[in-house]
């Protein structure tokens, strides 16, 4: 080829970032990009790997999972407007939950007008609409843009991606036509390759803040995103108990930011502890207590360190703070670490206080647990129980859970950290995709995925299903079966405990019926499918999924479990 097309020039850029996957659910737009991997391949010349994905759920899921498990950039193609229309949950997704995506929707500009300009009779009828794919997403991105001339292919592919990964962290949209693709390219990929740098916190605020920290009598730390990996829990380890302070994880993290068998791991909501605390130190906690004005602690001295501490874009968030600290929070961690280098006065005594609370905790939900374990349907926290002593060390848990979600995270306490991807994101139907993004990602891993049965009915399963099957990618879905939309019908019983709903049982909005037996959808892709009902059989039926899955293969285990609102709502204060 003596002058390189659009499509060369991408990938050119993508390499020069290290890009290993693209992740696309495509449409007709995307030929020259198709060609351009297939020349590369048959001359062994360096792309990234192409996975073809059967839905965009799926697709957005597994560049977000792949960016969530590595901390590397996730790519996602899909199909102009109408993809884009499907992709947007998982980009708004991405964007509040900060991670780093460029998400390219094709386009067309000449509608088949002109010589050389074949893209398909179905622009001009289905496919384009006014404004375009970018103007669709551009209040949950970082920065959205539909291309305008091929001239600026190059750059703004490269801008796009450094925008992706610098703080704080977030899906960039761009639109790029089907024409300028095909096309030589006006520009070749720039020389030059640098992500920017994380900014860090500022040392005198976090001065204050080690002041405010060590001659605190009773310290809290909150933290939802800061430890994604062992080696951020453990510095947060070290902060925690020089000061002797509990650390909440919130009820909603992201990761394992802190050992959930730890003296010091206070649990997953901070309200029970604001009433006696003098100093809250949060760290990348977007929702540390509930309600936000009426939870607020009076007296004590708040602290927020945070990327993006005020959530500029949010419309809402209530909490306040005495400090508000912008940059890395881990960075801040290592700083505070610096400025209280040893053990301040009571934190010893202030340990033991938590650890007792701690291991109280631990225990009562285990006893529960174990209490029980003959109870059919299952206990959801019996299951857990399970799961917790019988995956394997090397499992990794991506939870799209809704109510389940409580239970795992309080039982489930042998988590370690870089083992436990948040895919909740105020929609559902992201969790398999976040699955397998993270099985691309860490091919050293068991992947094991948890959804709720209506959260598996909001999942494009078969596309999950056939991209497992296609690619020898592996994933155990466990479904936390209880049959109805139970979230949604606690809403209900809360609001009107003496309406008619409850009155006259008929939520509805609750009902999944009949009840399939979802295990049998693995079985036609060539995995392996139980419907577990005997809470004996739980870990023999996990054994035989693992050993699927290690295989390559899809497994799915459908456990029916009973209402967990029983002992649930006690946490939610219903």
């Amino acid at each position: 080829m003596s002058q390189p097309n659009g499509a060369e020039v991408f990938l050119d850029v993508l390499n020069g970032y290290g890009v290993e996957a693209i992740f696309s659910s495509p449409g007709s737009e995307w030929p020259p990009l198709w060609e351009a991997l297939a020349r590369r391949q048959a001359a062994g010349q360096p792309a990234p790997t192409y996975y073809n994905i059967r839905h965009e759920d799926l697709a957005i899921g597994e560049a977000m999972g792949y960016a969530r498990a590595t901390g590397k950039l996730g790519v996602c193609l899909i199909h102009a407007t109408v993809g884009t229309l499907h992709a947007s949950m998982g980009i708004r997704a991405a964007y509040h939950e900060q991670i780093p995506l460029l998400v390219l929707g094709g386009e067309s500009v000449t509608f088949g007008e002109g010589p050389d300009a074949w893209v398909g009779a179905q622009w001009g009828r289905f496919l384009a609409d006014h404004g375009g794919p970018a103007r669709l997403v551009d209040s949950f991105t970082k920065s959205s843009f539909g291309l305008n001339t091929p001239a600026v292919l190059a750059g703004a592919v490269h801008r796009a991606c450094a925008l992706a990964m610098a703080a704080p962290q977030g899906p960039v949209f761009l639109s790029l036509p089907f024409e300028y693709l095909h096309q030589p390219a006006v520009l070749p990929a720039p020389t030059r390759y640098a992500t920017p740098s994380t900014p860090q916190p500022l040392r005198a605020p976090l001065a204050q803040a080690a002041d405010w920290l060590r001659s605190a009598t009773n310290p809290l730390i909150i933290v939802e995103n800061a430890a994604r990996t062992a080696e951020q829990a453990q510095q947060l380890v070290a902060l925690a108990e020089r000061l002797g302070a509990g650390v909440v994880e919130g009820q909603h993290p992201g990761y394992v930011n802190f050992p959930r068998d730890h003296d010091l791991h206070a649990g997953f909501y901070a309200q029970p502890w604001l009433g006696e605390v003098d100093a809250v130190l949060m760290l990348e906690s977007p929702g540390p207590w509930y309600p936000p004005t009426a939870m607020t602690p009076k007296t004590a001295r708040l602290i927020n360190v945070a990327q993006d501490p005020l959530r500029e874009r949010d419309p809402y968030t209530g909490f306040t703070a005495d400090l508000q600290i912008q940059g890395d929070a881990m960075a801040a961690v290592e700083v505070l670490l610096e400025l209280i280098p040893q053990a301040t006065g009571g934190a010893d005594a202030r340990r033991k206080v938590w650890a007792g609370r701690s291991t109280g905790r631990r225990a009562q939900w285990r006893e529960d647990a174990l209490q029980n374990a003959a109870a059919t349907p299952i206990d959801a926290r019996f299951l857990c129980h399970e799961l917790n002593a019988c995956l394997p060390d090397d499992a990794v848990i991506v939870d799209e859970t809704i109510l389940s979600h409580h239970t795992i995270i309080n039982v489930m306490d042998r988590l370690k950290p870089g083992h436990f991807i948040n895919a909740l994101s105020g929609g559902l139907g992201l969790g398999l995709g976040m699955g397998l993004g993270a099985a691309i990602g860490l091919k050293d891993k068991l992947l094991v995925t948890f959804v709720g049965d209506g959260t598996y009915n909001y999942n494009p399963g078969l596309a999950a299903l056939g991209f497992s099957q296609q690619y020898s990618v592996g994933m155990l879905t466990v479904i936390f079966n209880n049959g109805h939309y139970r979230s949604m019908q606690m809403g209900t019983e809360f609001l009107y405990p003496q309406g008619a709903a409850v009155t006259n049982r008929n939520h509805v909005s609750s009902p999944i019926a009949p009840n399939p037996d979802y295990g049998q959808l693995a079985v036609m892709f060539g995995g392996y499918g139980e419907k577990v009902e005997d809470p004996a059989q739980i870990r023999g039926a996990v054994e035989r999924a693992v050993a699927a899955v290690r295989d390559g293969k899809p497994a799915i285990l459908d456990v029916r479990i009973g209402d967990e609102i029983a002992f649930l709502a006690k946490v939610f204060g219903g």
